[in-house]
């Protein structure tokens, strides 16, 4: 549908959303971050169904913003893109988030097969051909092998293309690289795979039908704010007593 289509007479903030190219919603998208230590939702953000779900980032960390030691920020790819981890490591968040995969969709060698010098400009590929970068405006460049290919006894591993094949270098890519390289290290997956599982579960808590299901019960992406912030402080009430909250003389306490 054509971008940011307004979708309805009696709310025209929704608007269409999509989870992938066959599963589409809309409305609204609800955003929660949780201390996994003690599983309780610290905040919640709500946009409209096409916001990007970086977005909400920075309402999500604002009881943070003027801190000076920031907490670690864990998330799934969609907080793991160079922008959004570029913006929040200059705040001073340390970042748990999944850098995108590079592939090749024709199943030859990806482009981490390839050498990209950032200081010398130049991109040496798996045969051993090195070819300059050559730079946009925006700092994304482009390395062609063109004049390589057609010889090339690796060829048929690489690139179908009669023009050769062509590296992508991205704006940022020396972050975007460093951060593929720590999520392969054993201390990065296991500290990502413990905190993942309590997430996933707080969002299926929260999208239980006795607290409201998937469903908006209001309109406008206030009032749908309102409701969210209500079915989050009931999430956390029902956390504290089994954590053991209670009421006494002396107020409340954790047993």
């Amino acid at each position: 549908v054509a971008k940011d289509r307004t979708i309805s007479t009696v709310d025209t903030e929704a608007r269409h959303g999509h989870k992938s190219a066959n599963r589409h919603f809309d409305g609204y998208k609800t955003h929660l971050s949780m201390d996994p230590e003690s599983e309780l939702i610290d905040e919640v953000a709500v946009t409209v169904a096409n916001a990007p779900d970086a977005q909400a980032v920075t309402d999500l960390l604002a009881e943070h913003a003027e801190d000076t030691d920031k907490p670690e920020v864990i998330g799934d790819s969609a907080y793991g893109s160079a922008a959004t981890r570029s913006e929040l490591e200059d705040q001073g968040y340390p970042v748990t988030a999944k850098a995108a995969p590079v592939r090749n969709s024709t199943g030859g060698f990806t482009k981490e097969d390839f050498v990209i010098d950032l200081d010398a400009g130049a991109v040496t590929c798996p045969a051993g051909h090195t070819v300059p970068v050559h730079f946009g405006r925006s700092g994304e460049g482009n390395a062609s092998f063109k004049g390589h290919c057609r010889h090339c006894p690796l060829k048929g591993q690489c690139t179908p293309s009669r023009r050769g094949r062509t590296i992508s270098v991205h704006p940022q890519e020396a972050l975007l690289r460093r951060a593929r390289a720590e999520q392969k290290s054993p201390e990065w997956q296991a500290r990502y795979k413990s905190t993942r599982p309590l997430v996933e579960r707080k969002i299926a808590h929260f999208t239980r039908r006795p607290w409201g299901g998937r469903k908006a019960r209001v309109r406008g992406i206030k009032r749908v704010t309102t409701d969210v912030l209500t079915r989050a402080t009931a999430l956390n009430w029902a956390r504290l007593a089994t954590l053991g909250l209670v009421f006494d003389d002396r107020g409340w306490s954790l047993s």
